[in-house]
């Protein structure tokens, strides 16, 4: 039988979707990246001795966790999927004074323990979250994450956060942190919620959006845009620290 035009037109669109969901899950197409493993890297630097007056209490990674939300974009969006990114192994130390926004704190993430779309994690947020992502999908997404378009974990094993000053209390303050990313320092505030459960723990949260592009991040992207990661991510951070003792 003769295809018509029209067939020809839908048959080449589908190829054209089945093509962006193949790119979408290798290594991005604008600049051939080096896949290989992850490298962790040296052992992150000790932390500086806390200042005096300050009370050091550590970062609890087992009762800790930061996700990243990555929402999909673009004219294809309904072909991709919106992407939670979590970060689990972690090293931080939070140095309490009083009064209070004289506090400080550090936290070192790396990066190659990321991981994508763990199920649990997607449960119950929603739209663009409610389907389970395929293992090809997730492992994909986590190759772009760490290649050397994005992270490039090679070279830059973790990201660090540090804050500079904190204004507010007594349990929520504005914090304004240097982040430090791919070799670059960027200067960013976040609303951040701090609890006292007791006094060997404190509980720190944040909720708060981030543009990619305002951290010397560029979206990942194929078929002109037309499938894309969107420039803002959602930040959501949940640290709970025990003290030294």
């Amino acid at each position: 039988m003769r295809r018509t035009s029209r067939q020809f037109s839908k048959a080449a669109i589908v190829a054209v979707m089945l093509a962006a969901l193949a790119l979408a899950g290798c290594p991005s197409a604008r600049r051939a990246s080096r896949p290989g493993a992850p490298v962790a890297g040296a052992p992150p630097a000790e932390f500086a001795a806390p200042v005096a007056g300050a009370t050091r209490f550590e970062v609890l990674a087992g009762q800790s966790l930061v996700v990243i939300l990555a929402y999909r974009g673009g004219t294809l969006a309904s072909f991709g999927h919106d992407h939670v990114i979590a970060a689990r192994a972690m090293q931080g130390v939070i140095d309490v004074r009083e009064p209070l926004d004289s506090s400080t704190f550090e936290l070192r993430l790396p990066v190659a323990g990321f991981t994508v779309d763990e199920p649990p994690l997607r449960t119950g947020r929603g739209a663009g979250f409610e389907s389970t992502v395929p293992e090809s999908a997730r492992e994909g997404t986590r190759r772009n994450m760490l290649g050397a378009d994005l992270l490039d974990a090679e070279h830059f094993p973790q990201i660090a956060a540090r804050s500079v000053s904190l204004v507010g209390g007594p349990h929520n303050f504005a914090a304004r942190l240097e982040l430090t990313l791919r070799g670059g320092r960027y200067a960013i505030e976040v609303p951040v919620q701090v609890e006292r459960p007791s006094a060997d723990l404190v509980h720190v949260t944040a909720h708060f959006p981030i543009d990619q592009s305002a951290i010397g991040l560029t979206p990942f992207s194929v078929m002109l845009g037309a499938l894309e990661v969107e420039n803002t991510l959602g930040i959501e951070v949940d640290l709970t620290a025990r003290r030294v003792r």
